[in-house]
């Protein structure tokens, strides 16, 4: 059996999640670690086996044939890991959000188009199997009509947590709320039409209250609320459609209501992330273009627009560029 060469760019977290994932499958050789910090790198190539160990992603590029790269650096570094490896025309999967700005993201899809490599952006709830079911559930009765998105954090511990820099802090819907933004574009279905936002600081030094409300072109309203005044991690979802709701608090329950009922939707242990690489392993195997539900670099500048439109408080018309 052929086995994918897979290269990790960034040794921390999220990329350990990554691994994890990677090494389930049969078909899957990590072959390769980078992590310009030589601990992160040694404690990542340690624990899953991995010989071949670089400081650098153009060192690793230099020196291994590769299939495809992980890449799941800090926040604000996600874009410079990506891109070397697209323009080595390495598929590539980068964590979210696929750069700090809009620009950054084109740049990631721009380079891709050139060397034929395929792209996907990590935003695995797009797999979670309670989203994917109620979207099922009310798209079998019509269109989706609206739609709630709610992402809640602690800005007292992220600050104090020392993890982000200030660019990031000043930015942090593009962290994890960013989920919140596409999984509505993902729901929709549809470009942006109309984009009305309120941004501000309440609490803290840095922006810490995002609320918006988005018309897509096909007709469907979603409401985005976002804070970090929270004490806590919090995040929950509605779907509205024809005579159904659906309510998912988190991604791991929820409750549809239809028909004069009510129905429990479970996360059944299926785990997203393994979920969405092995959406992305079998698209390079196959050699078959990267499709939904998985996020496409395209869809990548798509939300990155939206949130840099949420974070203007500006109107964005005539869909993205």
């Amino acid at each position: 059996m052929t086995r994918l060469a897979v290269g990790i760019v960034g040794c921390g977290g999220r990329a350990r999640g990554h691994m994890q994932a990677l090494q389930q499958f049969d078909d899957v050789a990590m072959v390769a670690v980078c992590d310009p910090v030589a601990a992160a790198r040694d404690r990542a190539g340690d624990e899953f086996d991995v010989a071949h160990r670089y400081a650098s992603v153009a060192d690793m590029l230099d020196g291994e044939h590769l299939d495809a790269a992980f890449v799941s650096t800090p926040t604000h570094m996600n874009a410079q890991g990506a891109l070397p490896c697209l323009e080595h025309g390495v598929h590539t999967l980068v964590e979210k959000p696929p750069g700090m700005n809009v620009a950054e993201a084109r740049a990631l899809r721009d380079a891709a188009e050139r060397s034929g490599a395929k792209g996907i952006v990590g935003f695995q709830r797009r797999f979670n199997a309670v989203l994917v079911e109620a979207r099922r559930l009310v798209e079998a009765r019509g269109p989706i009509v609206q739609l709630v998105g709610e992402f809640h954090q602690s800005m007292s511990r992220t600050e104090a947590g020392g993890t982000f820099p200030p660019v990031v802090l000043e930015n942090v819907l593009l962290e994890t709320p960013i989920h919140a933004i596409d999984l509505l574009l993902a729901l929709a279905g549809s470009d942006v039409a109309e984009v009305h936002s309120v941004v501000r600081r309440a609490l803290h030094r840095y922006v810490d209250v995002y609320a918006a409300q988005i018309v897509f072109e096909n007709g469907c309203v979603a409401h985005l609320i976002a804070n970090y005044t929270t004490d806590a991690r919090l995040q929950r979802y509605e779907i509205h459609g024809r005579d159904i709701s659906a309510y998912l608090e988190g991604i791991s329950g929820g409750v549809v209501f239809c028909d004069g009922e009510r129905h429990t939707l479970t996360f059944e242990g299926k785990n997203d992330t393994a979920d969405q690489a092995r959406f992305f392993l079998d698209c390079i195997k196959e050699d078959r273009p990267v499709t939904l539900p998985a996020a496409t670099l395209d869809e990548g500048v798509k939300t990155m627009e939206l949130a840099e439109a949420i974070l203007a408080g500006r109107e964005l018309k005539g869909g993205a560029s």
